[in-house]
């Protein structure tokens, strides 16, 4: 396996990785944003509408994190799939490795534009990881050694 695709395989079973671990992370600091909503919301004397504010910005990052969690664990295991099958795969497998790349960037450019002021911290470093992962790939898999590899006689 020519060092490109072995890089490109590496890159899926790191994103698949790293999808799952920040997916976990913006869940738990969704949460920890909601029992601070709570927290707060015994304190006498607060302006309902502070507390009002406070507990609608919980209940959209808990949402956001939720869909990105699920999202995220999705992608993860495609990644973990198309990585799997580098060793047997032939040019379907390259192409649905480059559609893959290409839907990473175009989700997570469509999630950095639509959620980056209200998703949490961790939600948003795991899109920008996804734009970088799924240009790496797209580079990866249309160089020369990644078609000559795909496009092997096998035996």
């Amino acid at each position: 396996m020519p060092q490109r695709v072995k890089a490109a395989r590496i890159v899926l079973f790191l994103l698949a990785g790293f999808l799952i671990i920040a997916a976990l992370a913006a869940l738990a600091e969704a949460d920890a944003a909601q029992n601070t909503v709570e927290r707060y919301s015994e304190v006498p004397g607060l302006m309902p509408s502070a507390l009002h504010a406070a507990q609608q910005e919980a209940v959209v990052q808990t949402s956001v994190a939720r869909t990105g969690m699920a999202w995220g664990v999705v992608y993860a295991v495609l990644a973990l799939v198309l990585a799997a099958r580098f060793g047997k795969g032939g040019n379907a497998l390259r192409i649905g490795t480059i559609v893959y790349g290409a839907w990473l960037c175009v989700v997570s450019i469509f999630a950095l534009a639509l959620t980056a002021d209200v998703a949490p911290t961790a939600t948003v470093i795991g899109n920008v990881a996804e734009l970088a992962a799924g240009i790496l790939l797209i580079v990866l898999m249309v160089q020369r050694e990644g078609i000559a590899w795909f496009s092997r006689v096998r035996s």
